[in-house]
């Protein structure tokens, strides 16, 4: 009796496992001067539930940093009527639909905890939309 309990017991546990791992998203995450170490720094203390991976690995998600705009007209006319300086935008793509999952525009920061923070809004972000 023992036996068979311990073994509905590990089945249990083995289901539940292969479970969480079903739900867990893989990203990759593109070359971004530094800043991805900061955003994989930031998924583990908000407990993301994501696995980094390669991107010949096919992952299901592919975050993107680029330009907030495409001409510096369009910059100077966004910071003029809005105030706002952010220049730089942060996309989370989702790789089956090729759509923005999450996108995050700020202002490029220099320093360690604004890079922190930058990190931080996206996987705030990021968790809101997975869940």
């Amino acid at each position: 009796m023992a036996l068979l309990s311990r073994t509905v017991i590990s089945s249990l546990i083995l289901v539940a496992g292969l479970i969480a791992a079903a739900d867990r998203k893989t990203v990759f995450l593109d070359r971004m001067g530094g800043l991805e170490t900061y955003i994989e720094k930031a998924a583990e203390q908000q407990e993301l539930n994501v696995e980094f991976i390669e991107e010949a690995m096919h992952p299901d998600l592919k975050v993107l940093l680029g330009n907030k705009f495409t001409s510096v007209s369009a910059e100077i006319l966004y910071k003029k009527n809005t105030g706002r300086a952010e220049d730089t935008t942060l996309q989370v793509i989702d790789m089956k639909t090729r759509k923005p999952l999450v996108t995050h525009d700020f202002r490029m920061a220099t320093d360690d905890a604004g890079k922190r923070r930058i990190a931080t809004d996206l996987v705030k972000k990021l968790k809101g939309k997975l869940q």
